[in-house]
């Protein structure tokens, strides 16, 4: 959401403001939000690879935790009936 936010705050900077074309504000505001975010926004996104990398480790470990209370009672039926 923050880099969407950079990339129309900077198009719109560059297309009404420095009244660049539609193409060129696109292209400009893209390599600059992502040059902002690469070198602003690293502590968040380090922060969400370890987040995802915690939750794949989880269910590694824990093979079929990722299922919900209904799905279990599923399979549970389903293993009583065979």
């Amino acid at each position: 959401m923050i880099r969407l936010a950079l990339f129309f705050a900077v198009f719109a900077a560059l297309y009404w403001g420095l009244r660049f074309s539609l193409w060129l504000a696109a292209v400009v505001a893209a390599v600059v939000a992502f040059c902002i975010a690469y070198l602003f926004l690293n502590r968040m996104r380090s922060a969400s690879v370890q987040q995802v990398q915690s939750r794949v480790a989880d269910l590694r470990n824990h093979p079929g935790s990722h299922k919900g209370t209904l799905e279990r009672e599923d399979e549970e039926a389903e293993d009583r009936y065979q």
